[in-house]
């Protein structure tokens, strides 16, 4: 077998590693449990992270400018708080203004855009650093639901308002019962699409990839990074809302800690699915397939009813599995970026004019 193309299906099971991650636990936890491989629970898988989808979306936007936007687990608290204090009666631990949930949701929308509005502005104008200002936002905006509301949670938010993240499609009859094929999973899987085209397939997509690569190549060529990374946290801020949305739809209910601890697995869903931690690498088919790896071990483990000490090691162990594929693919980028470089060079060549 030629080297080069050693190099490729090398490169090429690297960059698709999480689908075959995905084939193991779906197989290991098979052989676990007899309730896993069941129409009911492989149907539950996506609407139970449809939510931490919605998060690495917005996050793999950001990321592939060589960005992060770390505050977005906040805003999904923040925004899914708000919005059942704005639609829950005084006596479940809402304001008692009952809006329509139309109008609800506008403004959760709205509160994410915001604050992608002031993060943008904060790292293009100020030139603050990324990784430390959202940081800071993460500690402010989760302090914020403490101040605007004395109730730790609100509840039964209406069907119209739940119907994102709770309602059902249309039902199949699995071994008799009824099984439901519920909405977010499906509108999970047309954001990741839309996403995706998108980010590839428009001039917006190419600008992300080229900012993330090399932002002074970028701008050389006329393109306006700040412009796009200004851009990019607008996207975050509102997929961190409508995630809000979709989690408090999903629970009927949402409290001062919603969303709470959800920003390791948007990364590592990232990473691990292919989005660099250096910007300008990965798509997002890949991203939804790290949700979807997620979401796997999730449920299984959910279903094994296993210690939350083992839960944590192995998401921990998910993470650390991420960072280093997302290392390996960059090594080998380098590499054969260098190699190319030096079959087009002289140096090192004899110098035949001379003699030699």
């Amino acid at each position: 077998m030629q080297k080069g193309v050693l190099n490729r299906i090398i490169f090429s099971l690297l960059d698709n590693m999480v689908w075959l991650l995905c084939l193991i636990a779906i197989i290991a936890f098979s052989l676990l449990s007899d309730n896993f491989f069941t129409p009911r629970t492989l149907l539950n898988i996506i609407p139970r992270v449809a939510a931490v989808g919605i998060l690495v979306i917005g996050q793999s936007f950001t990321m592939l400018t060589g960005h992060f936007d770390l505050s977005a687990e906040s805003v999904v608290g923040l925004s899914a708080f708000i919005g059942a204090l704005l639609l829950a009666t005084p006596e479940l631990g809402g304001w008692g203004s009952m809006l329509p949930a139309w109008q609800a949701i506008i403004i959760i929308l709205g509160i994410g855009i915001l604050i992608g509005v002031v993060n943008g502005f904060m790292v293009t104008k100020l030139k603050i650093n990324n990784l430390v200002y959202t940081i800071a936002m993460l500690i402010f905006i989760r302090g914020i639901p403490y101040l605007i509301s004395s109730s730790t949670s609100a509840s039964q938010l209406g069907d119209t308002f739940n119907w994102l993240g709770g309602g059902r499609l249309f039902t199949i009859i699995s071994e008799g019962k009824p099984v439901a094929v519920q909405v977010s999973m499906v509108f999970m899987v047309l954001a990741f699409i839309f996403a995706f085209i998108v980010t590839r397939y428009t001039q917006f997509g190419r600008n992300m990839y080229a900012v993330g690569s090399n932002r002074e190549a970028a701008e050389s060529a006329g393109i306006r990074s700040e412009r796009t990374i200004f851009a990019v946290y607008i996207v975050s801020g509102f997929c961190a809302a409508l995630a809000g949305w979709v989690i408090a739809g999903r629970m009927d209910s949402a409290t001062m800690k919603t969303g709470f601890g959800w920003i390791f697995p948007i990364q590592a869903a990232a990473i691990i699915g292919g989005i660099s931690l250096f910007g300008g690498r990965g798509n997002l088919i890949g991203a939804m397939g790290g949700v979807l790896l997620w979401g796997i071990l999730d449920t299984g483990l959910f279903i094994m009813m296993a210690s939350p000490w083992i839960v944590d090691a192995l998401r921990g162990g998910l993470l650390l599995l991420a960072v280093m594929f997302d290392a390996f693919r960059v090594r080998y980028m380098y590499g054969k970026a260098l190699r190319e470089q030096l079959e087009k060079s002289n140096i090192g060549l004899a110098d035949k004019s001379l003699g030699f």
